[in-house]
């Protein structure tokens, strides 16, 4: 009995030290770059045929009777000669001619990067995971909470690119409040191209803002490439209800008349700024992106455009946003279906958190956001790192935690394959009744998922290793992955970096700090 016992446990300390051994050798494995995760499972659908047909009608009579405001004469205008009936700002426009716009969208394209291997498919069964977007303040590496600053946005674009569940790399990762606001963009754009050489996205905040992205873009791609494909992407917020601004459609007009992808996102705040109905809420949200990504259709045909939304919930007390609302889970399955219903790739945003820290409801919240996407079918999903404060603040430890939430999603979205499979049951055969699998060649070179910040040790070997908290593991393997980014750089032609240089002290001069 006491031998039984004592090899008992033997084997859980064997088994103990061979997890740790995985765990420290996946730490170090050469950095993962992986494509757009292919989905190899069904997309989960709350409404049948008829169901899609009445919201793509009542979307459509919205737009054809109450109309959508477009606040900018040359939008306007040509809008006018598009065929809409345009009564000042107030574009109302025919079904036909919405149906006529939207079928020149591709729904696939390539988003190109700057090194060819981590150019990614956005659309079809296509899906890439971004980080997040445009937070004011960090809780940092030594879990201090501060205003974001010019190199703790450069440290999150090196972040980004070992990270292995992110395929592209964000535009404003941090907004850099030690930089002057008309300046911000001009250093946003030279340090994506510094940093990584994976997809980046441009400023879509000013006509200004979006001609310096394209220039600078021309840079580093040159004119030629530039003119042909998709190498940056930006995101246009309409106001809901039923507004485009003109700061918006100046920089539409930019992006859509180079050619590259134009992410038309509503802003939606559930209950305040539409219908407190799930259905009626999908459908004033349809109407608006409709408008949206028809208006880059006059501007450019067949240029890439994508069907967004960014949607939040409201705590009536108060009017703060809400993440992980049921409703608006709804009504992104249904946005979903509704972007494939027109053929349109789609975007949401996914792990965002009204919490303050990294605690249980950060967690609910991200996971509330991010299955949607994932059973909807989403084809870019943005914030994946780290979001907390209902997007005013990211925390390093929960950006670790994201990373490791995403990876595991992009391993759902695998699915399952009949491949090997006599293989794995030949073990079966082998290990017979009562044995284990531990030992086994294919359960070494097919190992599951292995979450890298979550401690699954026992209890006394979390006391013994310090009691850290999630916020504490996501520090350090925050540290090791910059590490990692340090060992093995990027790489970016000298005269690309010094043109890159001259433009932005260039255009500093040129742009008054106090422009608005």
């Amino acid at each position: 009995m006491e031998v039984h016992a004592r090899s008992v446990r033997d084997t859980r300390r064997k088994r103990a030290g061979g997890a740790a051994a995985r765990r420290q050798a996946r730490l170090n494995a050469p950095i993962a770059f992986p494509s757009a995760t292919r989905r190899n499972i069904p997309t989960y659908d709350v409404l049948h045929i008829d169901g899609l047909e009445a919201v793509d009608d009542h979307a459509l009579k919205i737009l054809e009777t109450t109309g959508i405001e477009f606040r900018d004469d040359a939008s306007a205008a040509i809008w006018r000669d598009a065929g809409a009936e345009v009564e000042g700002h107030r574009i109302r426009i025919s079904r036909e001619l919405i149906r006529k716009l939207i079928a020149t969208i591709p729904g696939e394209f390539a988003y190109h990067a700057r090194n060819p291997q981590r150019t990614v498919q956005v659309g079809g069964s296509n899906m890439i995971f971004g980080p997040a977007y445009g937070t004011p303040n960090l809780i940092d590496l030594d879990g201090v909470r501060r205003q974001a600053t010019a190199a703790d946005m450069a440290m999150l674009m090196r972040l980004h690119h070992v990270n292995p569940a992110l395929q592209y790399n964000g535009g404003y990762t941090l907004e850099p409040m030690d930089v002057s606001v008309p300046h911000r963009h001009l250093h946003m754009l030279e340090q994506s191209f510094l940093n990584t050489d994976k997809p980046i996205m441009g400023s879509p905040q000013s006509h200004f803002q979006a001609r310096d992205s394209i220039e600078m873009a021309r840079i580093v791609f040159g004119a030629d490439q530039l003119d042909e494909e998709v190498v940056m992407s930006a995101i246009f917020n309409c106001n809901s209800p039923l507004v485009w601004d003109k700061s918006q459609l100046d920089a539409v007009r930019v992006y859509a008349g180079e050619g590259q992808a134009l992410l038309m996102s509503p802003f939606v705040l559930y209950g305040a700024s539409t219908p407190v109905h799930a259905l009626a809420a999908t459908t004033q949200i349809i109407a608006e992106v409709l408008a949206g990504i028809a208006f880059t259709q006059i501007i450019r045909p067949g240029c890439r455009a994508v069907m967004g939304v960014a949607p939040m919930g409201v705590y009536m007390k108060s009017g703060a946003p809400v993440f992980g609302s049921p409703e608006v889970s709804l009504f992104m399955y249904i946005f979903g279906q509704m972007a494939r219903y027109y053929g349109v790739p789609w975007r949401t945003n996914g792990a965002k958190s009204g919490s303050k820290q990294d605690d249980l409801y950060a967690g609910y919240d991200s996971i509330l956001k991010v299955y949607p996407a994932i059973l909807g079918g989403c084809n870019l999903l943005t914030h994946c790192g780290g979001t907390i404060e209902g997007s005013l603040c990211i925390s390093m430890g929960k950006l670790a935690a994201d990373a490791q939430q995403i990876l595991s999603f992009q391993t759902f979205l695998n699915g399952v394959s009949f491949e090997d499979m006599e293989t794995a049951l030949d073990g079966l055969a082998k290990v017979g009744p009562g044995g284990h699998f531990f030992d086994e060649d294919y359960t070494r070179e097919h190992l599951p998922f292995l979450d890298e910040v979550q401690d699954n040790e026992r209890y006394e070997s979390w006391l013994a290793g310090g009691s850290r908290t999630v916020s504490e593991r996501g520090n350090e393997w925050c540290r090791k992955m910059l590490k990692r980014y340090e060992d093995d750089p990027p790489a970016l032609d000298k005269s690309i970096r010094e043109a890159l240089r001259a433009y932005v002290v260039r255009r500093e001069t040129e742009i008054p700090e106090s422009l608005t």
